[in-house]
């Protein structure tokens, strides 16, 4: 544990540094970016993306506004239902976003390449349970405990 703790504190700080810097190339806030890499080729609804970012039906609205305006994602309301909106990210401009993480891809597939089918099972078995406890955690926070 005394070399788990601060070995995650740093790769997390720079995974958010690394998240920030692709951001802010393109001028977007880091729940903006997560939002487009969430939505990739994909549609969601607003609903979906409150849920999947843990945001606010308000906050969602003003990011897929925010996001729309700087031409990210396109809003569509449903055929049936006009009050129902699903938003998709601009392949274009997802595309260009993408092509930045091009570079770490290239790394971390050489990086992964060391590692034997067994230990690549650990490495996936820590990362999915790690997530779990985040999520537990960040739920957990939310209802005030």
């Amino acid at each position: 544990m005394d070399v788990y703790v601060p070995l995650i504190r740093k790769f997390a700080a720079r995974l958010v540094f690394f998240h920030s810097a692709i951001a802010s190339a393109f001028g977007l806030n880091a729940t903006d970016l997560h939002t487009l890499r969430l939505l990739g080729e994909q549609s969601m609804s607003a609903g979906e993306l409150s849920s999947q970012l843990g945001l606010t039906g308000a906050a969602v609205t003003a990011l897929i506004d925010r996001l729309e305006t700087a031409g990210y994602v396109v809003r569509e309301r449903g055929s049936s239902d006009r009050r129902r909106i699903t938003v998709h990210a601009n392949r274009e401009k997802l595309r260009a976003v993408n092509d930045r993480y091009a570079g770490q891809r290239i790394r971390m597939d050489k990086l992964l390449s060391k590692y034997t089918a067994a230990e690549f099972r650990v490495i996936t078995s820590f990362l999915e349970e790690t997530t779990s406890v985040l999520a537990e955690e960040t739920e957990t926070l939310k209802q005030g405990g």
